[in-house]
């Protein structure tokens, strides 16, 4: 045997950094194991030493290589205990074992016990060698060629393993549409794949960009793990470690890779504008030796298509479920939340509510500006109701709120909360505006089974408000739906095509008290059907309001009545009209020149219109509504409170009002000569009236009794049956006669 390889030498020795490589050798003679060690002795291979392992039989290499599965170059003596001895173990190690991976160099110092070629191909051998041929140098690039080809196949195997985990990872990581659990979903699986727990970030967008658009600012953490998980939903612009920050940064900027001291970003580049990058904390050297390159580019593109696919449904998902105005959820999303919380069998409360005027508000700032008044009121509904099972924006000014049903979510309970958040005014810019919300309630414990059910119901509950204008909430009652329908049904006939409804006006004269001589005639619409049959007035009016139509009514009213009045003869100039504004009609941008229009065909001076309001117009107090009684007086209109006492009377604004004077409800007056308190009531409401110099014109009056009275506590005007039904314009010629006639008395 040569023995070259005893010659002294001083092989460089590095400081290991990695696992050593693990060299089996099995040989029966112990001169061999003595030998080999003190060649291969202090040898390095890329940074990692050599690990020998002996065994002195076949059997003994048995247990070695069952004990250790990542030798890498097994040296084997053909024979040892019999001839074929290292045979039956290569055998072993590829057959039974199923070790296709530790490199077999077989040593022989009998030459006539070579293997055959066949065998050498079939048991995947590396190399044979006798023994006397091996000088140290030999062994040792034999060793080393066996570790290169040892590295290669476990290349290969781990890139085969990875690759399979890689499909298993990305079927898991797909199925993930919302972008949350996507990105979560991403950073588990490239741990598993790494095979050690790795600190990592996945930042990107939450919604996809504007076509063109993309602002750097809206990059966010949107998944992390291990001591990166405190950045979870942080923008990128605010990580305060500067490595990381700035390497992020510059891989969404630059679409390519960039590493720092602590780690290494690698882009996901997508076709959709949803930028984002994968940052690992470990360095780039590592994560070759762990996954490889190959591996890592395929995980990172795979991950950029399923962010892409992830985003886009996102995006659909947020255009069906979150409304762009509010930030809230829509009517579909909160349809969805209702269903989900319906099928537990929870009780469950549907509040309906918009913003009182809100067309008002639009008018004055602008569509741009109002946007910002809805996603404020948003904002503040869900400060008030953190306890909601969702908020959405229905339309316009509308908004839904869920809330569990039951005694923590009480009809007064929720109606305060509302009227507390909403005391303080919303401020946007130089502007303080007040907002005053209006609900409709609909709870599971009506026969509603269904979302839209309920939420028809609370709109209709919130239509009742709007109707009745006397508070500002409602619950809905079954009787609310009968009371709708009548009102669909009723607006149906103002809006048939073939004439169903036919407009028609009365007139009812308004008596001076001091005198009875006549001061006014109040116009009155009428609604009869083509076969000649009256409908009920108040209802018409109700359904014209709720359909939108009180306008062009109005408009037909003003103009109609104006003409006729002004065809009168036989009346002084001081005798006036008196015309009703409907609450709906004043928020009509188009009033005044309704009015305008109607007395400058007709010829008519406005100082000879007075102009009746009910008291609920003035309970918001807002602009529109001053403005335009303002307008009026200042053009000698006079304007007058409708049916005084009924609903929110109040002396202590009618000095702020501008107003000339009230009309007592027929109510009082009808009882004031039978019922004592109701004498007091009328006697109270004149006696404040005059020290605010308001004229009061009773209505109702039917009899002596109750004219008396009137005149006794100084009444300026009277009006009722007394004096005359509402007539006919062909009627009136023939009253105005009577009035005039000396010696006439009435009643």
């Amino acid at each position: 045997m040569v023995m070259d390889f005893l010659a002294p030498s001083a092989p460089e020795v590095k400081k290991p950094a990695k696992a050593p490589w693990k060299i089996l050798i099995v040989d029966d003679d112990p001169d061999v194991h003595e030998v080999t060690k003190i060649a291969v002795g202090g040898c390095v291979f890329e940074n990692r030493p050599f690990e020998l392992l002996h065994a002195l039989s076949a059997q003994e290499a048995r247990q070695i290589l069952l004990k250790h599965a990542d030798i890498a170059v097994a040296l084997v003596d053909v024979v040892m205990e019999s001839d074929t001895a290292g045979l039956g173990l290569v055998s072993w190690i590829r057959s039974e074992l199923g070790n296709r991976f530790t490199r077999l160099i077989l040593r022989t110092g009998q030459p006539g016990y070579a293997p055959q070629t066949d065998v050498i191909m079939k048991f995947d051998i590396d190399g044979y060698t006798e023994k006397a041929e091996l000088s140290r140098t030999k062994l040792i690039t034999a060793i080393v060629t066996g570790l290169r080809g040892y590295k290669l196949v476990m290349s290969l195997e781990t890139n085969r393993k990875k690759l399979k985990q890689l499909n298993e990872h990305f079927a898991a990581i797909v199925e993930k549409n919302a972008l949350s659990e996507f990105a979560a979903a991403v950073l588990k699986h490239f741990t598993v794949l790494v095979g050690q727990p790795v600190d990592s970030l996945l930042c990107g967008l939450e919604t996809l960009p504007d076509y063109g658009s993309f602002d750097k600012s809206n990059i966010r953490v949107l998944a992390a793990t291990g001591n990166f998980e405190d950045k979870i939903d942080l923008p990128v612009e605010v990580i305060s470690d500067d490595a990381i920050r700035n390497a992020v940064s510059g891989c969404v900027e630059s679409q390519a890779t960039c590493a720092s001291p602590k780690g290494l970003a690698l882009p996901l580049i997508t076709r959709n504008g949803m930028t984002g990058a994968l940052y690992l904390g470990i360095s780039e050297e590592l994560l070759e030796e762990l996954v490889g390159s190959e591996v890592v580019q395929l995980f990172v593109s795979n991950v950029a298509l399923g962010y892409e696919k992830t985003g886009l449904l996102e995006h659909i998902r947020n255009l069906a479920y979150v409304d762009r105005v509010t930030g809230l959820s829509t009517f579909s999303g909160f349809l969805e939340t209702f269903q989900r919380h319906a099928a537990n069998g929870s009780k469950l409360l549907v509040v309906h509510c918009d913003i009182h005027r809100f067309r008002v508000i639009v008018d004055g700032i602008g569509d741009e500006k109002a946007g910002a008044v809805l996603k404020r009121t948003g904002h503040r509904l869900s400060q008030t109701f953190p306890d909601a099972l969702t908020i959405a924006r229905k339309e316009k000014d509308e908004f839904l709120i869920l809330l569990k049903g039951g005694e923590g979510n009480t009809i007064q309970d929720v109606v305060a909360r509302v009227e507390d958040a909403f005391q303080q005014p919303i401020t946007l810019e130089d502007n303080q505006i007040s907002l005053r919300l209006r609900l409709g309630f609909a709870s599971t414990d009506t026969e509603a089974q269904s979302a839209e059910q309920l939420v028809r119901f609370a709109s209709i509950a919130l239509n009742d408000v709007r109707q009745k204008g006397v508070t500002n909430h409602a619950v809905f009652h079954p009787l609310m739906q009968e009371a709708a329908f009548e009102r669909l049904r009723l607006a149906s006939l103002l809006t048939g095509s073939s004439n169903q409804t036919k407009f028609s006006l009365s007139y009812q004269p308004i008596m001076r008290a001091r005198d009875e001589s006549l001061a006014s005639f109040e116009a009155l619409m009428r609604f009869r059907t083509p076969n000649g049959t009256f409908l009920n007035t108040a209802r018409m009016i109700e359904a014209a309001e709720a359909s939108g139509l009180i306008t062009e009514i109005g408009a037909w009213m003003f103009k109609t009545s104006f003409a006729e009045f002004s065809n009168l003869t036989g009346i002084s100039d001081d005798v006036r009209l008196n015309v009703n504004l409907s609450p709906k009609q004043v928020q009509a941008n188009r009033l005044y020149k309704d009015i305008e229009d109607a007395v400058t065909a007709a010829g008519l001076p406005l100082d000879r219109l007075v102009f009746e309001v009910t008291e609920g117009l003035f309970l918001s107090n807002d602009r529109v509504t001053l403005a335009l009684l303002t307008w009026l007086r200042d053009k000698g209109a006079r304007v007058v409170i409708d049916d005084f006492g009924t609903g929110y009377s109040s002396f202590s604004y009618l000095r702020k009002l501008p107003v000339d004077g009230i009309k007592i409800d027929r109510s009082f007056t009808m009882n004031m000569d039978q019922d004592a308190d109701a004498h007091a009531v009328v006697k109270s409401i004149i006696a404040v009236a005059q020290a605010l110099d308001l004229n009061v014109t009773a209505e109702g009056v039917e009899t002596v009794a109750q004219r008396d009275i009137m005149q006794e506590l100084q009444c300026d005007y009277l009006q009722g049956y007394l004096y005359a039904k509402p007539l006919a314009a062909n009627e009136l010629t023939g009253f105005i006669q009577k009035t005039v006639e000396p010696g006439v008395a009435f009643g």
